[in-house]
């Protein structure tokens, strides 16, 4: 219990600090600008600069603040909630995005190596006792599996950053997501093995899936940066009748006031329900080469006899396959949230959720995995539910940012994953089954 004490107070202050750089990523992301179509390297880089500089300061007197003001949650209680300059208050939600951050670093230990609920735990430990041989489960140990662990809390402060700005402004910067799916990409491919809690091996079928659709996406992205595939809502958004209603009165008022508007500039165009169709058919199109070459790669793999013996050699080293199932789960993640946006847009004659939902789902996928992050897309509206309806009764707000219940659902799944996937294992299997048909015979993985 001493030693669990010691990790325990360590990880409190570490995910406070985290949860310090996440109060200047929550302030600064949604406000650091770049030209259009720039590269994505390029972006990343912008953003990394627009983060670092200028340090930190009071956002009243623009002072600079001095180490000992930094410290997580315990400079905002020396300094009594005040700036030491200019007197003015410090908002209290500083210190709580800190500590809620240390908290859930703590939390999280507690749950994965205390009470052994977690990612799916690694294969048991073979033992002979009297000449018979036995299985004996293996616990999360820190000492083995802090990799698993600090992948997963990397996941959690990014999905804290992304709720807490999309609950203010309703958006989503794709920085947060494509910043966690290279990491659980890279993340998986060094340390997953057949013994690795958590790891996303993929079988040479489902890694031929990941490649084949990894390679779509990229030829979409060129295809789009080209001017070749049309993104679509160019403009913007179409805004709900009681928001765009609300938005143009606070506009009114601020005119009125002489105060500049955030929204000054011109709304996004009043959309009928055709042309919001219209619109959508262009992310349709975006979709095709993910899927086709996707299909095309596995068709290649089982059919072509020299293809697939080459094709299960390369996917069996351990980095590849831990790779390849992280892009698996990314894609995954994606397409479920994707799919259902389209089709939703296209019954009902409106956006049925945000870009911004997909791109996080796709980093989701990368680090928990394609079967963890569907689990949490069906299982966010739950989180959602009770919010919803307190907003339809108050008539507050009608339209909901998603990504905190996105969010919610994929902190949740993180402990419960390996319970929820054993339930559902009869009805998985028939699916395999089903695609393995399809596909022609053969095992194939999730």
């Amino acid at each position: 219990m001493l030693q669990h004490a010691v990790y325990i107070v360590f990880l409190f202050a570490l995910g406070a600090c985290v949860g310090s750089f996440l109060n200047v990523v929550v302030w600064r992301l949604p406000r650091i600008e770049g030209p259009e179509g720039e590269s994505l390297l390029r972006s990343f880089w912008r953003t990394f600069h627009g983060l670092a500089y200028p340090p930190s300061h009071c956002p009243k007197c623009n002072t600079k603040l001095a180490w000992y003001d930094n410290i997580p949650v315990f400079g905002w209680i020396a300094l009594r909630g005040k700036c030491r300059y200019c007197g003015e208050p410090i908002s209290p939600r500083y210190p709580i995005v800190e500590a809620t951050c240390g908290l859930l670093f703590v939390f999280y230990y507690v749950m994965f190596f205390m009470a052994g609920i977690g990612p799916c735990p690694p294969q048991p430990i073979m033992i002979t006792h009297e000449g018979v041989p036995r299985e004996l489960p293996r616990i999360l140990v820190l000492s083995l599996d802090w990799p698993i662990y600090l992948l997963d809390m990397f996941l959690i402060a990014c999905l804290l950053a992304a709720s807490l700005i999309d609950a203010e402004l309703f958006i989503i910067p794709v920085e947060i997501p494509w910043l966690a799916a290279a990491v659980g990409i890279i993340a998986h491919a060094w340390v997953d093995t057949p013994t690795t809690p958590g790891a996303l091996s993929a079988t040479p079928q489902t890694a031929a899936l990941a490649a084949g659709g990894a390679i779509g996406l990229i030829l979409s992205l060129v295809l789009s940066r080209m001017g070749v595939i049309k993104p679509s809502f160019p403009k913007g958004e179409p805004l709900l009748e009681v928001d765009r209603a609300a938005l143009l009165e606070e506009m009114n008022e601020a005119r009125k006031s002489g105060k500049p508007h955030e929204h000054q500039h011109e709304l996004p165009p009043d959309y009928t329900p055709g042309q919001i169709r219209l619109e959508i058919s262009r992310e349709m199109i975006f979709m095709l080469p993910p899927m086709i070459l996707a299909i095309a790669w596995v068709i290649l793999v089982h059919h072509v006899a020299s293809i697939g013996s080459w094709w299960e050699s390369v996917a069996s080293h351990h980095w590849i396959s831990g790779g390849l199932g992280a892009v698996f789960g990314a894609l995954i993640g994606g397409f479920v949230v994707w799919l259902t946006r389209i089709l939703g847009t296209i019954g009902f004659g409106r956006v049925a959720m945000g870009l911004g939902d997909v791109h996080l789902m796709f980093g989701v996928g990368a680090i928990l995995g394609a079967a963890a992050s569907t689990i949490a897309f069906f299982l966010a509206p739950f989180f959602g539910i009770l919010v919803a309806i307190y907003m339809l009764l108050t008539g507050t707000r009608r339209e909901l940012p998603y990504g905190p219940y996105l969010s919610l659902a994929s902190a949740f799944v993180v402990l419960f994953y390996c319970p929820i996937a054993a339930k559902l294992a009869p009805g998985m299997q028939g699916l395999m089954l089903m695609i393995q048909q399809l596909f022609g015979g053969g095992s194939a993985g999730v």
